[in-house]
């Protein structure tokens, strides 16, 4: 029976993709979600940047005392969020087969509103520290590209405690501007979906991972450098932003700090400019909201160009250095729609995601990313806050720095990423469904295929079997 209703729900969402954009709704009654409902700490990589900041993510705690706490701190302008998630995944073959991984992230989050504080109106700050420790399965297959099997790890990974970040955002004119200054991440603004890390693959959750490892001004969680953002919404369901942040291409590196308590700007190589557009349409009497975003950044630091030297020869051929090139630019475009509503909230239905990003290829790794997928929320109606997803995935190397890996495969050099052979794309796919199992508690299965890991012909096919478990006190 739920097999049944599950097919027959996605049969009908096709129908909404042709005849739902003809029966618009008025303006006052869009939503701005799906509005997180959690901060960056309780979903890992989801912030907002469809509703200025809230003051506290509105958790689901599992010891009620510890929940009668927080919600008398939280009338007097104090925010404190405990959480603990762990992601375990397993290989099935490609000759490893049985190879395994364990890693977990501890959280501490405090947000302050100081107008509840001391007067202050419109101000609030917001600070994460976070523990990680763990194995990454990728690693195991000589995989240093995007994808990973557990996307909780990675920087700031086996240190005692990082921070994250801590930053303060300023409302004006009646929220209609806020402006953010503070040590933070580009992806809790910019390029990013709630929707995100309702997967573990790394490849998305937090971001389109081609885009923070194809340039380091694209500083993502757990790393942050100093930065602001100021976002304007012109019309309701209307926003537009733009931000500065500095470029470290050592975050998370023993060279700088692994710990993010080095707040030096001594090694930073310029600066990342994004900027970023958005629509919210709602569409007929049960309010589908969609949400439609186009940016594009351009980052100023110098970068190694991948296929020629100061003589503008191939350098793999001439054995010189590869020359320098000044300034990156990134774009990217992104959409998420709800096609069917399951309940009264932001994110109680089933939306189709889909999006495309693109890196200067000349002194880019990566070049295209491109993804598409489906979330439900609420699909049995008996287990509202389960959530089911599935994705895929795929992303193409510079077309200049394959041909360069090509030279130096053809005279037996050694290959830059990690490879030992000219690479091409990466493609993925996973399917996973979170069960809410109690109060703060979800258990969350999951399945993923990879195809050409390390974006390499020569590697196998990897099915990997995980299991994520997130707690919050």
């Amino acid at each position: 029976m739920m097999y049944s209703l599950f097919f027959r729900r996605w049969l009908i969402a096709l129908g909404v993709l042709s005849t739902g954009w003809l029966c618009t709704h008025t303006a006052h009654a869009q939503y701005r979600g799906p509005i997180s409902e959690t901060a960056p700490l309780f979903a890992l990589d989801t912030p907002t940047s469809y509703a200025n900041t809230p003051f506290t993510p509105p958790v689901e705690n599992m010891l009620n005392p510890w929940s009668r706490l927080v919600k008398r701190l939280n009338k007097k302008g104090i925010g404190i969020v405990v959480d603990y998630t762990s992601e375990s995944a397993i290989a099935l073959n490609a000759g490893h087969g049985g190879d395994a991984g364990y890693a977990h992230q501890i959280g501490v989050e405090l947000d302050l509103d100081w107008e509840k504080l001391i007067g202050w109106k419109g101000f609030k700050t917001h600070a994460v520290l976070v523990n990680r420790a763990g194995h990454n399965l990728a690693s195991d297959m000589g995989e240093r590209s995007l994808n990973g099997f557990q996307e909780i790890y990675g920087g700031g990974g086996n240190v005692g405690v990082h921070l994250v970040y801590v930053y303060g955002t300023q409302d004006l004119y009646k929220n209609r501007v806020q402006i953010a200054l503070g040590k933070m991440p580009v992806n809790i603004d910019f390029a990013n979906s709630p929707l995100f890390c309702t997967f573990m693959n790394k490849s998305n959750c937090g971001i389109p991972k081609s885009l923070t490892r194809g340039a380091s001004g694209y500083a993502t969680y757990p790393g942050s450098t100093w930065g602001t953002r100021v976002r304007y919404w012109p019309l309701h369901g209307v926003y537009t932003q733009a931000g500065l942040y500095g470029v470290n291409p050592y975050l998370n590196t023993n060279k700088y700090d692994r710990t993010g308590f080095r707040m030096g700007t001594e090694l930073y190589t310029g600066i990342y400019i994004p900027v970023e557009i958005g629509l919210i349409p709602s569409f007929g009497k049960n309010n589908l909201v969609g949400h439609y975003k186009f940016g594009v950044a351009y980052d100023s630091s110098n970068y190694r160009d991948v296929y020629y030297d100061m003589a503008s020869q191939p350098a793999a051929r001439t054995g010189m250095p590869y020359r320098w090139t000044n300034g990156k630019t990134q774009i990217w475009l992104q959409a998420d729609q709800m096609l069917i509503r399951n309940g009264n909230g932001p994110l109680q239905g089933l939306y189709a995601i889909a999006g495309f990003t693109k890196s200067q290829g000349n002194n880019s790794p990566y070049t295209y990313q491109v993804y598409a997928g489906f979330v439900d929320r609420g699909l049995i109606a008996s287990r509202p806050q389960d959530t089911i997803g599935v994705e895929w995935s795929e992303t193409f190397a510079s077309s200049q720095l394959v041909a360069s890996q090509w030279i130096r495969y053809r005279q037996g050099l050694s290959l830059p990423g990690n490879a030992d052979y000219p690479q091409s794309h990466l493609m993925t796919f996973e399917a996973t469904y979170n069960f809410h199992v109690f109060r703060g508690i979800s258990i969350q299965p999951d399945y993923q295929h990879i195809w050409r890991t390390n974006l390499q012909k020569n590697k196998p096919e990897v099915d990997a079997l995980g299991l994520k478990i997130h707690a919050v006190l």
